[in-house]
């Protein structure tokens, strides 16, 4: 029984080949390695992960803080342009805002009012819910209403708050149960007078805290403001409201978070935390990821050692293979026959029907090649006609005396001839004009000379000629080809019409920026002139650089500003040759700025003409105005006058006479004094009004300025009998004005 085992287990064994037996060795030394190393590699990399986790939350954390300060700075730079820019200056200078009381601010709803760029709004990521224009006592005098949102009740308290501190541009706080960021701007009219402050107030909500994280957009971060001292949410970047509201303990089963505290925020009332929250699932299904990974790496480590087994029993049975070939060999000489004689031993007849099967096979082998090689040539003859006919350029073969052989059809399309047409037919004479026809033969001749059929290709540039008689430019290429001793040219011809036409076009606008009469420079990101064309030296000579060198940082700090951004900025420089526009116009995914140049000058040079020219005219006016008021100014002055006369006579009468006492001469001395001191006022005043000269404010009060202009007109007012009723104001109206 055992002896029977021990037969059948050898005949199983030698029927199943060896690389079987190999493989299966080899799969279950892969499994005994995966069985002892998986359990300890998972436990080992989940410990990586987890203080990997830790790092890489603290660092996204503070990456997601970065980016809400740079993404609110970008408001305080918009509402800094804003506050000082040419149309707000010109909206103010002839503004003055009286007081407040009873006096609702005007609104702005549908348009945009004039001193706001409609377009600087419209390029922020969230638009601001109110653009205020205040005072310099904090009280709201404008409002442009952008959204749904009208003014919550608690902003001018909040505007004083923020406005009395000079330090804090912006910060963030809560008006009417909602968070808004307040940015005020101090702004001046076109005399550069403080007139008040500039207010942007952006409710911070959803849309506002993703667009924050724009640049680093990723569903699986959520981000959130909270509340230091309650621990609640106040605004979260997270689809659905659920966050809102919710205690940041309650959500730590949920959710990995990280808090943080502010620091460019210290003037808001608020105590605000900057959190970032990551799902725990998504947290555990990076760990399940990357421990399937190394998983998967391990699970090869063990194929590559079962491998490494199935190749060494391989090469054992190589060697026994060859042995057996040995044996086979002598025992042919030995024995004088054609296959070895079987003596009494199994190994000898598996050697023949090895020997047998191997033999058959080399046979089948044979004809398996014989027939596969037949296929591939009718296979690579179909394939280079195929070729040939699809090319897209033409293909000409020749014999060595230049006879056409083959003519493909793109070849047929282009110079408009039959490829019967065209056989046996001289190539150069057919399609080449006179003075490439030379060329030709002599590209022809030195591949005659080489008759190597591994001579490179050489490229020729040649003047070709259609049916038509049409010529166009083309490139041509000749291969020797060896078939059957026999050699043969293949001639590729390709029609450049078009990339001469584009080089040309190239050139020409590679050349557009030099001949340009305005300044056009290229900046890359680390701030280098990389191109300045001639009209760009005087805003080399203003930045004090040259071609190939470093503007001055504020310069290379806005560059890099305006490709963060990705959008153009135009800025406005005073140099030795002029005032100059400058777009600087980004192109991020090269990292450079382009500089677009405008001279100004002459723009600017007018506008001060015609500041000129509006003060003129309001001389002109003056002197118009004292024409007609010339009248009722002569009556003003004969009324001084003719006291002092009254009072003169009187004082001489009573001298000659020696009556009256000294008191009374004393008195009518003095009305003579103050009647000449009115008649001198009037004429100050007179030259006053006659005098060219600039605007000049200063502090005034209005009640007296309405009653010196109503006894300006006193005379023209009794000649009409017109009454004119004054409502002045009991305390005095001050204003800074030009009287």
């Amino acid at each position: 029984m055992t002896h029977s085992r021990r037969y059948f287990l050898r005949r199983l064994l030698r029927r199943v080949p060896m690389p079987v037996l190999a493989a299966l060795f080899g799969l279950l030394t892969g499994a005994a390695v995966w069985i002892v190393i998986d359990p300890i590699q998972t436990n080992a990399i989940g410990n990586i992960f987890d203080k990997e986790l830790r790092g890489q939350l603290e660092t996204r954390a503070s990456e997601s803080l970065a980016r809400f300060d740079s993404f609110t700075q970008s408001y305080v730079n918009t509402a800094r342009l804003l506050a000082h820019h040419r149309r707000m200056a010109d909206y103010l200078e002839p503004v003055f805002w009286f007081s407040t009381e009873g006096e609702a601010p005007l609104l702005y709803k549908k348009k945009a009012p004039v001193w706001l760029p409609e377009d600087a709004i419209e390029g922020l990521p969230v638009k601001p819910s109110l653009a205020l224009l205040a005072d310099l006592e904090g009280n709201i005098r404008e409002i442009y209403q952008l959204g749904d949102k009208a003014l919550p009740r608690e902003t001018t308290t909040e505007l004083q708050h923020a406005l009395a501190n000079e330090q804090q541009q912006a910060y963030i706080t809560r008006l009417d149960g909602d968070l808004y960021m307040l940015i005020a701007e101090r702004v001046e009219d076109a005399s550069y007078n403080l007139m008040g402050s500039l207010v942007l107030l952006i409710r911070i909500d959803q849309d506002f805290l993703r667009a924050s994280q724009q640049r680093a957009s990723n569903s699986q971060t959520t981000v959130a403001l909270v509340d230091g001292e309650t621990q609640t949410i106040l605004a979260s970047s997270s689809n659905t409201d659920l966050l809102d509201g919710a205690n940041i303990k309650a959500l730590e089963s949920d959710y990995v978070i990280t808090a943080q505290s502010f620091f460019d925020y210290g003037n808001s009332p608020l105590n605000l935390l900057f959190a970032t929250l990551i799902s725990r699932d998504v947290v555990e299904a990076t760990r399940q990821s990357i421990i399937a990974v190394e998983r998967r790496h391990r699970l090869t480590g063990a194929a590559i050692v079962g491998l490494i087994f199935v190749l060494l029993f391989i090469l054992i049975s190589s060697r026994i293979n060859r042995l057996l070939k040995r044996v086979a060999k002598f025992s042919s000489r030995a024995l004088q026959i054609e296959h070895p004689t079987p003596q009494g031993g199994n190994q000898l007849l598996i050697m023949e029907d090895w020997i047998r099967s191997f033999t058959q096979a080399v046979m089948r082998a044979r004809e398996e090649m014989r027939a596969k090689y037949t296929a591939e040539i009718q296979e690579r003859e179909a394939l280079k006609t195929a070729v040939l006919d699809a090319s897209l350029d033409p293909i000409v073969t020749i014999d060595q005396a230049g006879r056409i052989v083959d003519f493909n059809p793109t070849a047929e399309m282009i110079f408009g001839y039959d490829r019967d047409e065209v056989l046996n037919q001289s190539l150069d004479q057919l399609i080449l004009d006179k003075g490439s026809r030379e060329a030709f033969n002599s590209l022809l001749y030195d591949c005659l000379e080489e008759q190597v059929p591994e001579t490179p290709t050489v490229l020729r540039t040649l003047s070709a000629r259609r049916k038509d008689g049409k010529l166009f430019p083309v490139e041509v290429a000749i291969k020797p080809v060896m078939l059957e001793d026999r050699l043969f040219f293949t001639t590729y011809i390709r029609d450049i019409s078009e990339r001469k036409r584009q080089a040309q076009e190239i050139a020409s606008l590679a050349a557009f920026p030099g001949e340009s009469p305005l300044p056009v420079l290229r900046i890359n990101q680390p701030g280098v002139v990389i191109y300045a064309n001639k009209a760009s030296d005087a805003l080399l000579e203003y930045w004090g650089c040259k071609r190939m060198q470093t503007v001055p940082i504020y310069w290379k700090r806005l560059v890099d500003r305006i490709l963060e951004s990705g959008r153009a900025r135009e800025v406005e420089v005073e140099t030795s040759g002029g005032v100059f526009s400058l777009l600087l116009a980004p192109v991020a995914n090269l990292g450079y700025v382009n500089v677009y140049g405008r001279d100004i000058t002459a723009i600017r040079q007018a506008e001060e003409e015609a500041r000129h020219r509006q003060n003129e005219l309001i001389h002109v006016s003056r002197l118009s105005t004292m024409g007609e008021m010339a009248t009722g100014i002569a009556h003003e002055l004969n009324q001084p006058l003719s006291a002092i006369v009254n009072f003169a006579n009187g004082c001489a009468r009573r001298i000659r006479l020696g009556i009256g006492e000294k008191e009374e001469l004393v008195r009518a001395m003095e009305q003579i004094s103050l009647q000449a001191k009115r008649a001198g006022e009037i004429i100050k005043r007179l030259r006053g009004m006659v005098t060219r000269q600039q605007p000049v404010r200063e502090y005034a009060d209005l009640n007296a300025l309405v009653k010196d202009a109503c006894a300006l007109i006193a005379h023209d007012r009794q000649k009409l009998r017109i009454t004119i009723e004054l409502l002045l104001s009991r305390q005095p109206v001050i204003a800074r004005i030009d009287p």
